[in-house]
């Protein structure tokens, strides 16, 4: 049986074997014309074994009904793979399109065992959540290989590691440090 993979919000991206869903028909990407606002999605309930869906919630009015729409098309076990600004980056809020940026904890209430889980009956486990940043160097897998390429100086390339391995290890802490370093120099 053939694997459904599904690139919501696909742009002139095309992911191999995909089907292409956005808003505006681009020739040789989008295979579906689709506003990913409206719901529902066209595919039926249980259909989809994977979703790739880079950089389209910020876009987008009630992420949550949303996020709860991709899992009613999801198969149980299937994988939603998905990206979106923190709230700490310049792109969040420079971009006119962005409704809202987002947090390292902004979907955890999609999980069982979070406290903001009674928001929502739809449960995804999180296998992987992370913040990176200057261009989320370095990627890997789909992301990098179709989406976004490492493409960085390579003078740079060690420094951009360091910091995002930092990060990494507490995320947390490092946003707030940010937050709070760039509000007292902003004085």
């Amino acid at each position: 049986m053939k694997k459904i993979i599904v690139n919501l919000g696909c742009g002139k991206t095309r992911i191999p074997n995909s089907i292409g869903v956005d808003q505006v028909g681009i020739k040789g990407f989008t295979d579906i014309i689709h506003d990913l606002d409206i719901i529902p999605y066209p595919f039926t309930d249980n259909s989809v074994d994977e979703i790739h869906f880079y950089h389209i919630i910020e876009h987008l009015h009630e992420p949550l009904k949303k996020i709860e729409e991709i899992y009613r098309i999801l198969k149980p076990g299937g994988i939603l793979n998905m990206r979106a600004p923190h709230f700490s980056s310049m792109g969040a809020f420079t971009d006119l399109t962005h409704i809202r940026p987002f947090g390292l904890t902004s979907f955890d209430c999609f999980e069982k065992s979070a406290y903001h889980h009674f928001y929502t009956r739809t449960e995804f486990n999180i296998l992987k959540k992370e913040i990176k940043y200057f261009g989320q160097y370095p990627n890997s897998g789909v992301y990098e290989k179709y989406i976004h390429k490492n493409e960085c100086l390579c003078i740079i390339k060690p420094y951009i590691r360091l910091i995002n391995l930092l990060i990494r290890m507490s995320p947390v802490f490092l946003r707030d440090f940010g937050a709070i370093w760039l509000a007292e120099h902003a004085k």
